[in-house]
């Protein structure tokens, strides 16, 4: 079904994405430091308004309620393979993570980003809940919550408002190096709705580099490195974009 204009994939798993970074909520994380948490079989926020009434309120028959604020929280639940793939920021890392926060006595803060179909919620929020548990099946199963940690960063994006998608730094025409050169080539995006998915191909061919690379490193660079690269950046919402095909010659 590639390209096909009625491709619907995005109904079976990909419509909710949770993504997670690690910071402090002083600073937002760059695009490339957010990760998919793990393989999800299910994501969902709640709420949880509080209310208070007063029993004098007698204007139009009916007790109206006030909203003084909102317990929100994002659930999750995936399951735990032997080894996280590389473009996710992985079960291991992130238990790793909270019972090392706990351990020096930290708030186990992180970022988090929950793509919901027409909105995306961001803020920086603590885990509340973290648990496991081994099926019959050798399905190994986690379930983990995460609740506000610093108010003033929780923002709900109305996906349907983006701007365009479009390149900040696209890659060169060319790029010329002698053998053993060190150098890189990258692009960085805006607008669209992230998360955004990296797709490189040299010559024509797809390269398999995770989705989330933004920046090719050739180190000790071969003759084997010649040819033309190029990448397609596709957004949230299915848009694309496909940077300057760059010719690389090492010689």
């Amino acid at each position: 079904m590639a390209n096909c204009q009625n491709s619907n994939e995005r109904l079976f798993g990909g419509a909710v994405v949770l993504e997670v970074a690690d910071g402090c909520p002083d600073v937002v994380p760059l695009e490339a430091e957010w990760k998919a948490l793990a393989a999800g079989t299910s994501k969902g926020f709640d709420f949880s308004p509080n209310a208070v009434t007063s029993d004098a309120d007698d204007g139009g028959g009916y007790v109206e309620s006030i909203i003084t604020n909102a317990d929100f929280t994002i659930s999750f639940e995936g399951e735990v393979r032997k080894r996280d793939k590389l473009d996710q920021y992985g079960i291991g890392r992130f238990i790793t993570y909270f019972a090392g926060e706990l351990k020096a006595r930290r708030q186990p803060g992180i970022w988090v980003r929950l793509n919901y179909g027409p909105v995306t919620f961001v803020g920086y929020m603590v885990v509340t809940a973290l648990s496991s548990d081994g099926g019959t099946n050798d399905i190994v199963s986690l379930s983990t919550e995460f609740k506000v940690g610093a108010a003033e960063t929780i923002d709900v994006i109305d996906n349907s408002a983006a701007t365009a998608l479009l390149f900040v730094a696209d890659l060169p025409s060319t790029k010329t190096a002698a053998v053993g050169d060190d150098f890189s080539l990258g692009v960085q995006v805006s607008g669209g709705v992230a998360p955004y998915r990296y797709d490189w191909y040299k010559n024509g061919v797809h390269t398999g580099l995770s989705t989330s690379t933004t920046t090719i490193a050739f180190d000790n660079a071969t003759t084997a490195d010649n040819g033309v690269r190029q990448v397609k950046v596709t957004d949230y919402n299915g848009n694309t974009i496909t940077s300057t095909a760059c010719t690389v010659t090492v010689s």
